[in-house]
């Protein structure tokens, strides 16, 4: 696959510890940095090139593999609002791509729901470790994790964002972002919009349903 020169530290390789990939603004920061701080920073963690080759790259390495994925509503929103230069037709085809493409290899990795990520991100990393027989540290939700976790998100940003952090990129909540979403929903009212969200909806009722298989909780 063809990588942008300033992702390749980031795809997966015969080495890496494990793979987090997603659609953007699935809890793909969030979920990084909450396995970085439980685990051996030095473990390398395949991750946010946003698409499905790498999911199946990762896949093809028989590496743990992690894929998450938000409500697409949700997601498209949130995508929208970091580049509004983008249509609701743009992200959502986009989402359909990248979910179709990866569910081929389903098998080989973990379904991982936006909420199970924000609310216990050590339901997630239990569930790789009963599918890879592996012995990662799950994350407990603890305000002193999820203050590292959040100073960790931040830092990354940072180094995406030319040293600041953007409240329109950075993954953890931020109330500027919401403000914005409103605006970008009412955008996806049209019917051609709304068509390619049912379809998006199936896909993702079809994630959440492996989600349960993987040992994890379905929420809608």
């Amino acid at each position: 696959m063809v990588v942008r020169k300033d992702k390749r530290t980031t795809l997966a390789r015969r080495d890496s510890a494990i793979v987090i990939e997603g659609f953007l603004r699935s809890g793909n920061t969030f979920s990084v940095a909450a396995f970085t701080v439980t685990n051996e920073p030095g473990m390398h963690v395949g991750r946010h090139l946003h698409g499905a080759p790498h999911v199946l790259r990762a896949v093809r390495l028989d590496l743990p593999t992690v894929v998450l994925i938000r409500q697409p509503a949700d997601a498209v929103a949130s995508y929208l609002v970091r580049r509004p230069t983008l249509t609701p037709d743009d992200a959502l085809l986009e989402y359909l791509d990248f979910y179709r493409a990866a569910w081929r290899a389903r098998r080989g990795f973990v379904v991982a729901l936006f909420d199970q990520v924000t609310r216990d991100f050590g339901e997630v990393v239990r569930a790789v470790n009963a599918r890879f027989d592996t012995s990662f540290v799950p994350y407990e939700p603890t305000e002193a994790n999820r203050a590292e976790a959040f100073r960790l998100v931040e830092e990354m940003n940072r180094k995406e964002c030319r040293g600041e952090v953007v409240e329109t990129h950075v993954g953890r909540p931020s109330q500027e972002r919401e403000s914005r979403k409103d605006a970008v929903l009412t955008m996806m009212g049209r019917p051609r919009t709304q068509r390619l969200l049912r379809q998006a909806e199936r896909l993702y009722d079809q994630y959440a349903a492996l989600a349960l298989e993987h040992g994890g909780t379905q929420h809608r």
